[in-house]
């Protein structure tokens, strides 16, 4: 399968420098004066590549959550190859997941308000709160949605609301 994805890269390597090639060769024989009057492909996107996004809080507290997740992920990938968490006792994956997310937040923050001040924002408290419920928000309301739903079929796995408001 190694072989297969070095030639599948191989291959979309070759078209895109023919594509980038033809592209090129195309923009450098025309004169300066019809480069003005017709752009297209590549050359009409340019300047958008160094613009901020439209809602640039969102876009960082995104960035910053998803390296959070990552982070998080490879912390208890290395908990469990090292046999910190065992992976045979029920739950034990869940608890160190919780843990590392807990410990690995405020990367979540950093990371998110460090890209922001760089975009020019002013309102970075915004985007830390943003930042730290990005990811718990929608998580507790889907959890919400199936515990209601076991609820009403009677499942012995739903939580009681009581108990989660209690936790």
């Amino acid at each position: 399968s190694f072989v297969l994805v070095l030639l599948l890269t191989a291959f979309l390597t070759i078209i895109l420098m023919r594509v980038l090639k033809n592209d090129f060769s195309r923009y450098m024989e025309l004169d300066e004066e019809t480069m003005e009057e017709e752009e297209s492909g590549w050359k009409l996107i340019h300047g958008d590549v160094f613009r901020f996004p439209e809602n640039s809080s969102l876009f960082c507290a995104a960035v910053g959550t998803g390296l959070q997740l990552m982070l998080c992920t490879f912390g208890v990938l290395i908990l469990a190859l090292t046999g910190a968490v065992s992976t045979t006792r029920r739950g034990s994956i869940l608890a160190g997941c919780i843990v590392v997310y807990c410990i690995t937040s405020f990367i979540s923050g950093y990371a998110s308000t460090n890209l922001y001040l760089k975009m020019n924002g002013k309102a970075w408290t915004r985007c830390v709160l943003l930042a730290a419920t990005l990811f718990p928000l929608p998580v507790a309301a889907v959890f919400m949605i199936v515990n209601t739903i076991a609820l009403g079929h009677g499942s012995t796995s739903a939580l009681p609301f009581g108990t989660i408001f209690t936790l």
